[in-house]
């Protein structure tokens, strides 16, 4: 074919010129492209015609270029980069020749063409958007695109590990660890979690610093990755370093939008190689949310820096109040979300950012209506895609001819994955509603992409293979940042975004979420007779009599209730209003949890379960009687007296107050009057149990009052105390305030405390802290004071975490003949156990000893040496 178009318009003088301003490549307004250019336009019309004259937005989806663009190509407006002509030319036609010619061509027109020319406003550059304009040119583009009120809050990073939790401890400030880590960094970061913001406050900062003069180091250009090419490679801007000794730092941002995961590979991969082949000049950092298995196999051998980007912290939040809405106007807000319950979210940075604007706009009406009206904008919001990305075709899920999709796909099922990958905010938010509806109505719990293979939208189409299928399910419902990818499935990002999409779901038909309301809210009041009880219900009275439940909402999902009742809120008005008086205080604590929570309730109703809850924490008569009896002084007066005065100091002790008291710290108006009931209880051995004192304290400390913390060391010191108790009490400790737990339970392996007390609290300090732990372990392996049973069993604990000194020091216990047999005979059972290879040589050691007994040599036999050989 390539024959018979021809060479007709080849620039004569290009071999003499050799790209040093041809004139026959120059381009007249009145004549057309000419030379080069004109060569290229005049080729790829041929190619078109003798493709049978396709129409354009069929020629650029196959080629991965806008129509617009592709319209300008052809006009002779535009000049395309030599690969978009490759791809343009293979989009027409199978030969090689053709496809070749097209690249030339354009190459040579892009050498001949004026340095001072500007391309039109269809180039495919979307952040660096002049190819060919000086540096000077795009610093002023960057910092004129710039936000520049945009108050920001800096961010701190810890090296990532994929399987392993964020340790803060580690953490370090972003912009001194990611852009200078090295050639290649990779950052990960939660949906909304300030990815985009980080790179594009960079790249503002420092492009300000070269705009005025201080031209050193890196100089920033941000690339979104879905509209990456190899255009963005190829502009002139690169062809140098920015400055004598400068380089420049590239930031591939949103990878994860990329929904077609051959795509984005080949994205990835690209980038990281034309990185690679650049160290001196070019450096690379990629931001994303997830790097699946394949693409971390695809980075191994370029060895990444990989940072996780961390949440804010309560300060950080405080921070972007301060700069938002002024200092003055913090404490505020901060009790507005805590009130709300969006303490969590707000760690958030896009979150954060938009829980300041609700309350800039309207501070009388903190945060929305609502706490369902802010998850519902924010799920909106982190639908929407990132601005001005401009997603490239090929880009989306589906079959493309540049990305080599299977050969069997048929032509149908590609474009429904096209359709799904570029499904709209909205139709993505329906079709996830109904996923998260269908999730919490299975038992057991299905997975999310096993739901969505039911879906019609979704289904499995015919003669496809699940597990392809699957994967680009995966790849195109990713983006949402409702979801995230874990192994091979979906799963919802978090637990609130599919609570909340559930309640969505059973109350677009009102009725249907009415129902359901009024079904958990009236389901104390069901009717239930002795000899059919209900769980945690005692039949009593008379046949026929009547009885009631009083459990409000036991084991149903408080989070999704409150975010029906945020969504009926008028219609939930008069049951809530029943609660306090049918229910009781089991009534009063759930409207207490759903306050916590965030969730709207009418001012009637909260006065209802104040006062309610006001009543119930006053000591009566009896019980402050009863509290009077010194059970140790009756006894020593009248033995005889001693069952009563049990029974009455018995009746005294009422755990329920303390769950009202706490109850009331839920409610602004009662919080003083809360906290000071639950300081009387805590210190009131004779009004409450000892699980009641620590849960008093603990609700202290929760409410800001640190002399909780002093009450529950007090309650784990005490020896006169069960040791499980102890223990107990001390973990509840350390999920306050871990540094005093871990301190009080040092001080009890210090002084060997309490018979097998310490060496438990050994245990729970590598529960805790695994490192120091294991290494107070060994220490106790060591110590020839402590019984050998206890050094075995610190040994054994230290080879069960996969350090090798546990099993060296099991292996020298075996052989020790100063230790009792039987504990020998044990330890070889461990060494078994644990898969050691010295365990047969070992075994046969001590079987050989003449002085081992009958019964230590049938145990011998017994110990499974298949396991260890």
């Amino acid at each position: 074919m390539f024959s018979e178009l021809g060479e007709q318009r080849t620039c004569p003088r290009y071999a003499a010129c050799e790209g040093r301003g041809c004139e026959g490549a120059r381009m007249s307004a009145s004549e057309g492209p000419v030379g080069c250019h004109g060569d290229l336009v005049d080729l790829l019309k041929r190619l078109r015609d003798a493709a049978g004259m396709p129409p354009l937005r069929t020629i650029g989806k196959r080629a991965g270029v806008s129509y617009g663009y592709l319209s300008g190509i052809f006009n002779g407006s535009k000049l395309p980069s030599p690969d978009t002509a490759q791809a343009i030319a293979r989009a027409l036609t199978t030969e090689v020749a053709a496809q070749r010619k097209a690249y030339e061509y354009a190459e040579r027109a892009a050498a001949d063409r004026p340095a001072n020319r500007t391309p039109g406003r269809g180039d495919r550059a979307v952040l660096v958007q002049e190819e060919s304009l000086p540096l000077e040119a795009y610093l002023a583009d960057v910092c004129r695109r710039a936000e520049v009120s945009r108050p920001y809050v800096a961010q701190s990073v810890v090296s990532w590990q994929d399987g392993r939790p964020a340790d803060r401890s580690t953490a370090r400030s972003a912009n001194a660890a990611v852009f200078t880590a090295g050639p290649l960094v990779v950052l990960l970061g939660d949906p909304g979690g300030g990815k985009t913001e980080l790179l594009r406050r960079y790249e503002l900062d420092v492009c300000r610093r070269w705009e005025a003069g201080v031209r050193s180091g890196a100089l920033p250009v941000r690339i979104p990755a879905p509209s990456f090419s190899d255009e963005h490679l190829a502009q002139r801007l690169f062809a140098h370093p920015p400055a004598p000794g400068a380089h420049w730092l590239v930031l591939l941002d949103s990878l994860d939008e990329i929904t077609n995961a051959r795509a984005r590979r080949n994205v990835l991969r690209d980038a990281v190689r034309w990185a690679a082949e650049r160290p001196e000049t070019h450096r690379l950092v990629i931001a994303t949310r997830h790097l699946s298995e394949q693409e971390q196999g695809d980075l191994e051998e370029a060895a990444p820096v990989c940072f996780e980007l961390l949440r804010f912290e309560a300060g950080d939040v405080r921070k972007l109040a301060a700069a938002r809405l002024g200092p003055d106007r913090v404490d505020g807000l901060m009790a507005a979300i805590d009130e709300a319950g969006l303490a969590d979210l707000v760690e958030l940075p896009m979150i954060g950012a938009l829980v300041c604007q609700l309350y800039k706009d309207d501070p009388d009406r903190p945060l929305g209506s609502t706490r369902g009206a802010v998850y519902d904008d924010f799920i909106t919001r982190l639908m929407t895609p990132t601005p001005s990305t401009g997603t490239r075709p090929e880009h989306h899920a589906g079959t493309r001819s540049d990305i080599g999709e299977p050969a069997w796909i048929d032509p149908a099922v590609a474009e429904r994955v096209v359709a799904l990958s570029t499904m709209s905010p909205a139709d993505l938010r329906t079709l996830l509603t109904q996923v998260a509806h269908r999730r919490r109505e299975s038992s057991p719990a299905r997975s999310v992409t096993d739901i969505l293979l039911d879906e019609p939208l979704t289904e499995l189409p015919g003669g496809v293979p699940v597990k392809w299928w699957r994967e680009r399910l995966v790849a195109c419902l990713r983006r949402s940042g409702v979801l995230q990818q874990r192994g091979d499935d979906l799963e919802f990002a978090h637990r609130t975004y599919e609570e909340f999409l559930a309640a969505c779901a059973v109350c677009d038909v009102r009725e249907h979420g009415v129902a359901e309301l009024r079904r958990v809210l009236g389901a104390h009041r069901r009717r239930h007779w002795p000899l059919r009880p209900v769980p945690g219900y005692h039949p009593g009275g008379g046949w026929g009599r009547r009885l009631w439940s009083t459990a409000v909402a036991d084991g149903e999902n408080m989070s999704y209730l409150g975010f029906l009742i945020d969504r009926l809120t008028d219609a939930a008005a008069a049951d809530l209003d029943k609660l306090p008086s049918s229910a009781g205080i089991s009534g009063c604590r759930f409207l207490a949890a759903q306050k916590r929570l965030g969730t709207y309730l009418p001012a009637s109703v909260q006065a209802r379960a104040v006062e309610k809850l006001k009543r119930h924490i006053k000591v009566g008569r009896q019980a402050r009687f009863g509290a009077s009896i010194d059970i140790r002084a009756v006894n020593e007066m009248d033995p005889g007296s001693m069952p009563m005065a049990e029974t009455f100091a018995a009746l005294a002790i009422d755990d329920s107050r303390v769950d009202s008291a706490d109850a009331l710290l839920a409610f602004a108006e009662s919080r003083a009057e809360g906290l000071a009931a639950l300081r009387e209880l805590a210190h009131s051995p004779r009004l409450t149990s000892l699980q009641g004192r620590v849960a008093a304290a603990t609700a202290m400390v929760r409410a800001d009052d640190e002399s909780g913390l002093d009450l529950i060391v007090d309650l784990a010191s005490d020896p006169g105390q069960d040791d499980d108790d102890r223990l107990g009490i001390v973990w509840q400790l350390i999920r306050l305030h871990r540094p005093r737990g871990l301190a009080l339970l040092d001080s009890w392996i210090d002084a060997r405390a309490g018979g097998d007390l310490w060496f438990k609290a050994a245990l729970m300090v590598v529960e805790t802290d695994e490192a120091y732990g294991i290494a107070r372990m060994k220490a106790i392996a060591g110590d020839l004071a402590c019984p050998a049973r206890t050094r075995i069993n610190a040994a054994y604990v230290t080879a069960l975490r996969r350090d090798p000194r546990g099993a060296e020091d099991l292996v020298r216990f075996a052989r020790d003949p100063d230790v009792e047999e039987r504990l020998r005979v044990v330890t070889v059972h461990l060494l078994a156990e644990l898969g050691h290879p010295s365990a047969r040589t070992v075994c046969d050691e001590l079987a050989q000893d003449p002085n081992l007994s009958n019964r230590g040599r049938k145990s011998l036999r017994r110990v499974p040496l298949a396991q260890s050989s």
